[in-house]
């Protein structure tokens, strides 16, 4: 069943999109959550959003998955990095050519493979992966904080990557 978010819902989202650097994202798109066994979230227009609220059957998806919406953060799924990466830089790590390959294929990445990352990143905070354009290729999480980054060794783990759509 699809709905509009309940207060305490829009306050985690507008907090994780902040988080990200994108809470502009939060004026800028009407969202509306797919109830089920998780709390799916979902950017969509107000005129997708008046047609899927209430319909009978209800569309099996609708706008732009975001994430799930948990008790206490948003985890934001491939669809979700994409948008979040394209209005902010924070919490980003850029990688190299050949580690955007390897990140493709669900392979952590090795802090001499970072050509940049933002200043903010701490220890086991969730990251965005990026290509040299900005683009996400992945979602991770820093193993060190943002002066660790850069040694040569893992230094960010890869929790999903955009290699499932190209995988199939």
């Amino acid at each position: 069943m699809y709905r509009g978010l309940k207060k305490l819902e829009l306050t985690i989202m507008r907090r994780s999109l902040d988080y990200w650097g994108a809470f502009d994202l939060s004026k800028e798109f009407d969202f509306i959550v797919r109830q089920g066994e998780r709390n799916d979230l979902f950017a969509v227009t107000p005129e997708a959003r008046h047609y899927v609220i209430g319909r009978e059957p209800e569309p099996v998806l609708a706008g732009l998955h975001m994430g799930t919406l948990g008790k206490k953060s948003l985890a934001l799924s491939m669809e979700g990095a994409f948008l979040v990466a394209q209005a902010s830089d924070k919490k980003k790590v850029k990688v190299t050519g050949q580690a955007e390959s390897l990140v493709v294929y669900g392979r952590d990445v090795f802090g001499s493979s970072i050509t940049w990352a933002d200043e903010s990143i701490r220890q086991n905070d969730p990251v965005i992966i990026a290509n040299k354009y900005g683009e996400a290729i992945g979602i991770g999480r820093a193993r060190f904080d943002y002066a660790g980054l850069f040694q040569d060794r893992v230094t960010v783990s890869t929790e999903a990557d955009i290699g499932l759509y190209i995988r199939g």
